[in-house]
């Protein structure tokens, strides 16, 4: 034991001394989610007052024998009309934006309203631009409160009469389940993905890396088992996986505390989440993992000739880590006996129902159980690997 620490603390040594791991383990993962909230935030926020407060330019024809609406929507809103004689052909100004939007008013539309009718509207607008719609059916929806309310009292009418059963919605579900269930995906596929890039890179140097230097002849002849040099390096690969991971969880909690546009009550949910019980669950998971991913990538740095053909080969395998934790934050796949089994997606299942604070302890014993398994078919195949020395000094 002593042995595969000494190896381990070598190894360390060497691992902190490289620039571009430093980057990849360190760097990135704290602030990358920190820079992207705060710039996204920013574009977003700057987006939706420019939205709000631009002056809409809306068309409509200019025969309507009434403008009552259109004085009430220019009361409300920040708007310019433009009267036309006819709608034909003018649709393509909105595609062009010279125009916002265009109201196309049925034919007697007031006198259908006076009527106590129903007059339509053609709304045209174009959806990607931002707070056109929501604007102005703002307006439609408080004009058509107007008149319901001047029509109940023309006939002498309670507004109750006419709403008989009122739904009043209680949900039960609190802020921190809601939050763990449609967006708590998202933590599990951050820690996924740089668990398994912070473990990259320190396997390809402490192994490929080793085969370009021309060091590895001599490591394999010290008087050392070969069992305890692999420990000592898959040590040093697992711990900077498990750490990467830690750091950019850290990040993305910091980054969603610079999204100004975030509600309150999201981020002291998110704040609160960051709880001894969930740091302790994550790393019981983070570490057979890390363990597991370390099987994968040890291999392959041992069989790869150069940094580059083992980047090359292991990019692939990227995306057989991505896809299960992508399916993990897709709506209606939940933890039960058959994900729980599934590496990867059961991890990220399990993270969205402990941020919910809804986990059942018996589905998570068998991720446990179905993490263990992987983590030591991993180790079990890097071990086999390591032991063949033509793999080792593949020229």
């Amino acid at each position: 034991m002593k042995t595969i620490f000494n190896i381990a603390r070598k190894e360390f040594i060497d691992t902190l001394r490289d620039k571009r791991t430093l980057l990849v383990m360190i760097v990135v993962p704290l602030l990358l989610f920190p820079v992207i909230f705060s710039f996204v935030s920013s574009i977003q926020q700057s987006s939706m007052e420019k939205a709000h407060q631009r002056q809409l330019k809306i068309g409509y024809l200019a025969t309507q024998q009434s403008n009552e609406f259109l004085n009430y929507l220019t009361e409300k809103e920040n708007v310019k009309l433009i009267p036309f004689r006819s709608i034909k052909g003018k649709t393509s100004l909105i595609k062009q934006d010279s125009l916002d939007a265009i109201l196309d008013f049925s034919e007697g539309f007031y006198a259908q309203i006076d009527n106590m009718q129903t007059g339509t509207v053609d709304f045209f607008y174009e959806s990607t631009e931002e707070g056109v719609k929501s604007r102005v059916e703002n307006v439609f929806e408080s004009f058509e409160e107007k008149l319901i309310g001047q029509r109940l009292e023309k006939i002498n009418i309670d507004a109750k009469v006419i709403n008989p059963v009122k739904l009043a919605h209680r949900d039960v579900a609190t802020t921190q389940e809601k939050i763990g269930k449609y967006a708590g995906g998202l933590i599990p596929y951050v820690f996924i993905l740089f668990c398994f890039i912070g473990a990259m890179y320190p396997a390809i140097d402490l192994f490929t890396g080793e085969k370009e230097r021309m060091t590895i002849e001599t490591i394999l002849t010290s008087p050392v088992k070969r069992i305890e040099i692999l420990s000592g390096k898959m040590v040093v690969v697992v711990a900077t996986g498990i750490f990467s991971a830690l750091l950019a969880i850290v990040g993305l909690f910091v980054g969603l505390n610079f999204a100004s546009t975030l509600p309150n009550e999201i981020i002291e949910v998110t704040g609160d989440i960051l709880q001894v019980k969930f740091i302790v669950l994550l790393l019981t998971m983070l570490i057979p993992l890390t363990i597991f991913f370390a099987g994968i990538l040890i291999p392959i740095s041992i069989y790869a000739k150069s940094f580059k053909e083992a980047q090359s080969i292991i990019t692939p395998v990227n995306v057989l880590v991505i896809v299960p934790a992508i399916v993990g934050m897709l709506p209606g796949i939940e933890l039960s006996i058959q994900t729980a089994a599934i590496p990867i997606v059961n991890i990220a299942l399990a993270t969205k129902e402990i941020i919910a604070g809804t986990i059942d302890y018996g589905l998570l014993t068998v991720v446990y159980g179905s993490l263990i398994i992987v983590a030591l078919a991993g180790v079990f195949f890097s071990v086999r690997y390591f032991a063949r020395e033509n793999n080792i000094l593949r020229v």
